[in-house]
């Protein structure tokens, strides 16, 4: 099993195929192996590195609450211990609240940036739904219950059944240690990058679907207006797991972004 040492933390990664790298950093309760379908398909031209964020997966838990800019360090404490001085970054939902802190505090190590489905801070963005806040803060140890709620708003409405079956079934089995679990949530609660945004000065690849149920698109919109040069692609019917649901588009837009000349 592929573990980082990092100073006292432990943290589980992927690799897969090789040429330019790609961190991809992971939401909640999403672990390195979710990525798998995507990273596949990418690895054919690229490093795909993907990772179990501290707190979930098969990283090690430590005490909370945790920060979006404690997991980017993180995230860049591995690229050190892979020896990769700089990645292409793509974060999706707490993923992409974390691959802000990493193009702000180390714009060095990142030579492009993809944020799906997140947002710069939630007094800057519109609320969650009210169904998908109930979920996320659901009172109960059956792990499995959890992710049937949370699966339901995961996905665009009217999402294909049998997908919807075979990821409830996978991320019943991932069970994760609650702590961990609600550490990751005050990160999210506690993140604010809005007025940093405009420091930014990587290349940006915005992505969303027109019916996220967990992080309004609208959100994205905040993001692609503070960001300067940053570009926004909007799926339509496509819900908040974007590049699970449509696997096919996310790729197409990757590519095009990650080789196109700077």
């Amino acid at each position: 099993m592929p573990v980082a040492a990092l100073d006292g933390l432990e943290l589980y990664y992927e690799e897969r195929g090789s040429g330019p790298p790609l961190l991809l950093v992971p939401g909640i309760p999403a672990i390195a192996s979710d990525w798998a379908p995507l990273a596949e398909r990418l690895s054919g031209a690229r490093h795909v590195v993907a990772y179990d964020n501290r707190g979930s997966g098969r990283s090690s838990v430590t005490a909370g609450p945790y920060t979006t800019a404690q997991l980017a360090a993180d995230a860049v404490t591995l690229l050190d211990s892979l020896g990769i001085d700089r990645a292409d970054v793509f974060g999706a939902s707490l993923g992409g609240m974390i691959a802000q802190e990493i193009a702000l505090r180390w714009p060095e190590r990142v030579e492009r940036l993809v944020l799906g489905c997140t947002h710069c801070g939630t007094e800057h963005s519109p609320p969650m739904p009210r169904e998908t806040g109930r979920a996320f803060a659901l009172e109960t140890d059956d792990w499995a219950l959890r992710m049937r709620k949370l699966v339901g708003f995961a996905f665009a409405e009217g999402a294909d059944p049998e997908l919807l079956r075979r990821f409830i079934a996978k991320k019943s089995a991932d069970v994760q240690d609650m702590a961990g679990y609600r550490a990751q949530i005050a990160a999210v609660l506690a993140h604010d990058t809005y007025d940093l945004l405009p420091q930014l000065d990587r290349p940006t690849l915005i992505l969303t679907g027109d019916d996220d149920r967990v992080i309004p698109g609208a959100s994205s919109e905040v993001l692609h207006e503070r960001i300067p040069g940053s570009r926004l692609e909007v799926m339509p019917g496509a819900g908040h797991l974007f590049f699970v649901e449509r696997p096919d588009d996310t790729v197409r837009l990757l590519e095009a972004f990650l080789s196109a000349e700077l």
